[in-house]
């Protein structure tokens, strides 16, 4: 196992009795039902595996789509970890909830990770029938590894050139995007000085290459979600910490390139190192608690056409 493989390993094992326990929220899994490890890519049937979240209760109405991909550093992570979160938006936004798994590095880089989450996307609109999707209402989420991704997934949809590049290309576009601290320009994270040089461990992971070496990968033109953001890019809410020790400024570069497009957005941020990387996923913390419920009423609003 990689070093930056055991830091982030640990990391989901210490915070899953923040992000899984608290009882407040833990009251929403007695309404919602889930089924589980369902298989979006039979080429990957132990790997390209997602689990699904609505409320109990029959809806003869569609309901709207809320799509999760967890974060982990490109290396760990787990749907798993994320089934608060995701009976939570079930029960809050009367959701539909699709949470996925995909690959991870050093077994998988990034253009396989990025095909496996398009692969997620168009399995729940080819499914939206089937499970009554209203797939016009859609928001995409993610936190950290799984913010880069949700914010890729925006990106390509608009983009010819990353689409061929990357051979995969969303059948939908998302109506909204909620991004928990994710890597939005990775040249700017990988130059960034962490312990343990953990960038240089990452990125190698992550593609296959060390950071002095990443001009040689085929793919580093389309790495990085910014150059790509459109005036098309869905409403976003950026939720991220000022002095985050994995993501510093990328939040920031989110949303100067969010306003340089005209893309509505709306954001919170911490200021404290108390508050750190997805501090939301926390939930108990006043900051957790403010960005929370910005993420729930910027998707009402969104899902009622009110922003």
């Amino acid at each position: 196992m990689t070093l930056d493989q055991v830091i982030f390993k640990e990391i989901d094992y210490v915070y899953n009795p923040f992000q899984n326990r608290f009882r407040k929220v833990q009251e929403y899994r007695k309404h919602v039902k889930s089924v589980k490890d369902i298989v979006y890519d039979e080429s990957l049937p132990e790997v390209c595996v997602l689990d699904t979240y609505e409320l109990k209760e029959e809806s003869k109405e569609k309901r709207p789509l809320v799509f999760n991909i967890h974060g982990g550093g490109f290396v760990a992570g787990d749907k798993k970890y994320r089934e608060q979160l995701c009976s939570w938006f079930a029960t809050e936004l009367n959701a539909f909830v699709v949470n996925i798994n995909h690959g991870l590095g050093p077994t998988y880089h990034f253009e396989d990770s990025i095909k496996h989450v398009i692969s997620a996307v168009n399995w729940a609109y080819d499914n939206a029938e089937k499970y009554n999707i209203d797939i016009d209402n859609s928001i995409i989420t993610g936190d950290s590894s799984g913010g880069y991704f949700a914010a890729q997934v925006g990106a390509i949809t608009d983009s010819k050139y990353m689409q061929e590049k990357l051979e995969c290309k969303p059948k939908f576009r998302f109506k909204g995007m909620l991004l928990n601290c994710g890597i939005y320009d990775v040249n700017k994270a990988l130059s960034a000085k962490t312990a343990f040089n953990l960038t240089d461990k990452v990125s190698f992971s992550f593609t296959g290459y060390e950071t002095k070496d990443l001009d040689k990968y085929k793919y580093t033109d389309v790495l990085s979600s910014l150059p790509y953001i459109t005036s098309s890019f869905p409403k976003t809410c950026v939720i991220y910490a000022e002095k985050d020790i994995f993501c510093g400024g990328q939040g920031e570069a989110m949303i100067e390139k969010l306003k340089e497009q005209n893309v509505y957005y709306e954001e919170l941020h911490s200021t404290t190192l108390v508050d750190n990387h997805t501090f939301q996923s926390t939930w108990t913390s006043r900051m957790a608690k403010k960005a929370n419920n910005l993420f729930i009423d910027f998707a009402k609003r969104l899902l009622k056409d009110e922003i």
